[in-house]
């Protein structure tokens, strides 16, 4: 999927008010996660939380809000807040819910955007997982996890529903099994792009089969215990497009300036723009079709164009057990209770 072959089924113009609504946006103050935030905010959002590690990269994008015609942020306006947490660290973002849930009532919207790239990096961090999986994946599930409750609040008061969106990618076809134990160890491919573009792939799997799977539960609990609350949630992932972010310095980390350049000259030439990538994101986290078409757990191209991931990507059996693992890995860390906080 590149420029080349976008199809236009959703426009921002096309997004309605989200007066009265809170957001929350995982790495949304870099690439595509700051278009998304500035689309947010031009289209009325009450507040967004912008989840993320560099407070100096927040503040930067800040700037660039303030003066961006029709968003009207005033220095330390508070309809956009800054909220530092490293999704790599299982403490630090259970952390971060209970500041956020301290901080809000209620989220109408998740965007789980935020992720690590193809740049070199461990091959385990010290919780012994691969870092790149911790971060794009269990990073995220304990967030949506923990803040869950406050979505199901906001689910029967929102326009069209509450929102929770995964950013996946077309690279999950790199990876075609996911072992589970191979999570915990070294994978061995060589040389180290192999190993990184792999390892991104198989995060981009395990995205888009936690957006199904917790699509799934919260039917369930809606059938089983008449949660209608739970009814409420659209879950979905989509791929944003090839677009040309700060994680496209990974190429030249691992190939030389020079290859990197030319990497980064085809992705612009070829890829989609940072609006075209926000669109997706904003179809899925505003527009009534989604609740018209009942849209659950399901795989989205540029723009908001359902697609067919791969076989591995839609495994419903694999998707529970990836999650009952991630649930293990996080309770070994937090604790058996760490739900309840």
């Amino acid at each position: 999927m590149s420029g080349l072959r976008t199809y236009r089924n959703y426009s921002l113009q096309d997004t309605p008010s989200l007066e009265g609504q809170i957001a929350l946006v995982t790495g949304g103050q870099v690439g595509i996660g700051k278009e998304i935030t500035a689309q947010l905010l031009l289209h009325g959002i009450d507040q967004v939380i912008v989840v993320a590690r560099s407070e100096d990269s927040f503040k930067s994008a800040y700037d660039e809000w303030r003066v961006r015609k029709g968003i009207g942020l005033t220095e330390g306006d508070n309809r956009v807040i800054f909220m530092q947490c490293d999704l790599g660290d299982m403490q630090d973002t259970a952390a971060a819910a209970r500041r956020i849930k301290q901080r809000v009532d209620k989220i109408h919207i998740m965007i789980c955007n935020a992720g690590l790239g193809v740049q070199p990096i461990q091959q385990l961090n010290n919780d012994g997982i691969d870092p790149i999986f911790a971060v794009n994946c269990i990073g995220h599930q304990i967030l949506t996890t923990l803040l869950l409750p406050h979505i199901k609040k906001a689910a029967p008061t929102a326009p069209h529903g509450a929102r929770i969106i995964y950013t996946s990618s077309s690279m999950h076809q790199f990876c075609r099994t996911l072992n589970l134990a191979d999570l915990t160890r070294p994978t061995g491919i060589w040389p180290s792009l192999a190993d990184c573009v792999w390892r991104y792939g198989r995060s981009k799997v395990g995205n888009t089969l936690f957006a199904k799977e917790l699509n799934r539960r919260l039917l369930l609990e809606a059938e089983e215990k008449g949660d209608e609350a739970a009814r409420e949630i659209y879950v979905n992932s989509y791929f944003p497009g090839i677009v040309i972010t700060r994680q496209w310095q990974g190429w030249s980390e691992h190939m030389g300036d020079s290859v990197g350049k030319v990497m980064r000259l085809l992705g612009w030439i070829l890829g989609q723009s940072d609006e075209d990538a926000a669109a997706s994101a904003m179809y899925l986290a505003a527009s009534p079709k989604v609740k018209e078409r009942d849209e659950r757990g399901l795989y989205y191209i540029p723009i908001a164009t359902v697609d067919q991931p791969t076989a591995l990507a839609q495994d419903e059996v694999l998707a529970r057990k990836l999650w009952d693992w991630m649930d293990d890995r996080i309770a070994q860390q937090l604790g058996p209770d760490w739900k309840e906080e």
